[in-house]
């Protein structure tokens, strides 16, 4: 929306992601109310204050790292001095905590107890085999947590971490744990960092990969015309808890059987129709060529009479 015209500015200072920023009376495109407001540095639309901080929160508490400006039209990513300036100091923390999980290659990670951050700290020496992975014990100043830097995981003493992955079942009991109704996390099924969702609907986004996929059963949102999708009951993509979650081989032989019949029925409908098509042409050629000669015939007919 357009900013008023003669509107004088606002003496304050503030807004977006400048503290110092002068502030104009604009009106707000999310509440369309006239607030003093500082236009969003990527595409110089204005959002109040109120209605771009609800917006980060919401995103931050889906776990987005990467924000896109509020505006629909602005396809910009938010920068991380503007998100963090306009969020709350909880979610803020959150915030940079997401930030640091994304980072891979990273040399700062969270405690995995309290999310404290820590930085490893490589030394010169040429580690020997009995200290090569004991190098990487860490012990959380905040919470007193012994972890593992190299896998993120709790200490595990006299076993390396490829060894302690492929046991590592501490991490996949808590994520099957149902609490509230729901299970504590969920695998992503690509890059399998565990997601654990805060609200809204099953339809979940990874966000280190952007794979879709359903919280309750951990597959990904697959859909194909004519078969379904994950949200369809007869579907062969379809959640398993949608349909006889308790009994799953006549979930598959119902499924599989509706399946085969789409499969046998579709060329039958597509011959049908190019049948159906091959006669409307047959038809059309003769049909078309009478009626073009009888409307001539009654236009030389209605001419003559009134001759």
């Amino acid at each position: 929306m357009p900013s008023l015209l003669g509107a004088p500015p606002y003496s304050g200072l503030g807004g977006v992601g400048d503290p110092y920023a002068p502030l104009m009376v604009l009106m707000c495109r999310v509440c369309l109310e006239d607030k003093p407001i500082k236009p969003l540095p990527c595409c110089k639309k204005a959002v109040c204050d109120e209605c771009l901080k609800v917006y980060l929160s919401s995103q931050v508490q889906l776990g987005q790292v990467e924000i896109k400006c509020p505006i629909t039209e602005c396809f910009e990513f938010l920068e991380e001095t503007t998100v963090v300036y306009n969020l709350t100091h909880e979610d803020s923390i959150k915030y940079k905590y997401f930030l640091e999980l994304g980072r891979i290659d990273s040399s700062t990670k969270p405690c995995p107890q309290c999310k404290h951050f820590t930085t490893f700290k490589k030394k010169g020496h040429i580690p020997t085999p009995s200290r090569s992975e004991s190098k990487y014990k860490i012990q959380c100043p905040t919470c007193q947590f012994v972890w593992c830097f190299k896998c993120h995981s709790p200490w595990h003493e006299g076993v390396n971490c490829k060894e302690y992955k492929k046991g590592d079942k501490l991490l996949r009991h808590w994520a099957s744990e149902i609490e509230h109704g729901q299970r504590n996390a969920q695998k992503c099924p690509k890059c399998k960092i565990h997601i654990q969702r805060t609200e809204g609907c099953d339809h979940m986004t990874c966000s280190q990969c952007n794979t879709n996929f359903c919280y309750r059963c951990g597959e990904r949102y697959r859909q194909l015309r004519f078969f379904g999708d994950h949200t369809s009951n007869l579907s062969i993509f379809g959640c398993k808890y949608r349909y006889l979650p308790e009994r799953p081989h006549l979930r598959r032989l119902v499924r599989g059987s509706v399946c085969a019949g789409k499969l046998f029925i579709a060329p039958l409908i597509l011959v049908l129709g190019l049948a159906l098509g091959a006669i409307a042409v047959v038809i059309g050629l003769f049909v078309f060529p009478i009626y073009c000669l009888c409307k001539k015939q009654r236009k030389r007919s209605r001419t003559g009479m009134h001759w």
